[in-house]
């Protein structure tokens, strides 16, 4: 039975025999013994393509890459508090139960999440979440001795008192320097888009808690908003030929009577805060899209070369032409 035969290797990719004369004298056939004199054969040298160092590019893909999309410089985590809130404004008077002490209660807000600063203002995403939290103290009690509760009477007027079952503090929007007009929240549940939308309602609350040491939404004497969102971004983003709008988020505190009634007692609004409709990113992956678009779509109209002078300076017909090989119309600037 014969063997399949072997193709001999070429004889330059052979490596070169070594010489008797070029043998090593530490090698172990100059030494002699019980071997009688024979001489070991010197081993070959490691071909170049061994010893050589390969290098490889880190990122092998980078030539099928699409454009490189820039990080913007602005930080929601930059900063760890958020806007600031300005000085509570009492707008009822409370009373001890015998009415001879007058009670001042003082609001404490902070805003933790989703906000940034941009050109020396305060702003955020109108799609992106943010959280409020509220408490409040009374001045002149000790709520070590009498509890976080606060039994006291509400003043309306010289013929009306009210007493007070409880306080709950709310949250919501206005415009900067015009308190009348109202801008609209939304509180989403954890499903997001899919769960159900709501308006913030006012949490009940205790008196005496502390931002700074309390863990948020873990005690009764804090109030945490989650998830929110603005319903419209401010107007005139970025222009400088237009006034720039500005939102503040404002803190109610209320007290609930025992008639059922709930009745604004203090109040206290945010730093002003601009809006923003959609990250300036988005609007720049939109052009790069469509230059793409359009690009390909040229291409394929006029096998590589440039589209005719009629369209050269022409928005209108370069829109006409896109539309007409199936490419959607640019974005607006």
């Amino acid at each position: 039975m014969t063997q399949p035969d072997t193709p001999r290797p070429d004889t330059a990719s052979l490596p070169p025999t070594p010489l008797q004369g070029n043998k090593s004298p530490s090698s172990n056939s100059s030494s002699g013994g019980s071997n009688g004199g024979a001489s070991r054969p010197t081993l070959p040298a490691r071909p170049a393509s061994f010893t050589s160092m390969t290098t490889f590019p880190s990122h092998p893909y980078n030539q099928f890459a699409g454009p490189i999309r820039k990080r913007r410089t602005e930080s929601i985590f930059s900063f760890e508090m958020g806007p600031s809130f300005s000085s509570t404004k009492q707008l009822q008077e409370l009373l001890s139960l015998d009415q001879s002490n007058g009670y001042q209660v003082q609001l404490h807000a902070k805003m933790d999440r989703g906000f940034f600063r941009a050109d020396q203002d305060w702003a955020c995403y109108r799609r992106n979440y943010f959280q409020v939290s509220g408490t409040f103290d009374v001045h002149g009690i000790n709520y070590l001795l009498q509890g976080p509760e606060v039994p006291c009477l509400l003043r309306k007027s010289e013929h009306e008192l009210y007493q007070v079952d409880y306080f709950s503090i709310g949250v919501s929007a206005c415009v900067s320097n015009n308190a009348d007009k109202k801008i609209e929240l939304v509180q989403h549940t954890p499903k997001r888009d899919k769960g159900p939308q709501m308006v913030p309602k006012p949490q009940p609350v205790r008196a005496g808690g502390n931002l700074h040491l309390a863990s948020v939404g873990s005690s009764h004497h804090i109030v945490t908003f989650e998830r929110m969102q603005f319903k419209t971004a401010t107007a005139n983003n970025g222009k400088r030929r237009a006034a720039q709008q500005y939102y503040e988020i404002v803190i109610d505190l209320y007290a609930n009577t025992s008639q059922g009634e709930e009745i604004r007692v203090a109040t206290c609004h945010s730093a002003p805060l601009v809006v923003r409709g959609r990250s300036p990113g988005h609007y720049a992956d939109s052009h790069t899209r469509y230059r793409h678009n359009m690009t390909a779509a040229a291409a394929a109209g006029t096998a590589g070369g440039p589209p005719p002078p009629h369209q050269q300076d022409d928005p209108a017909a370069a829109a006409a032409a896109a539309a007409a090989v199936g490419m959607p119309p640019p974005p607006p600037p």
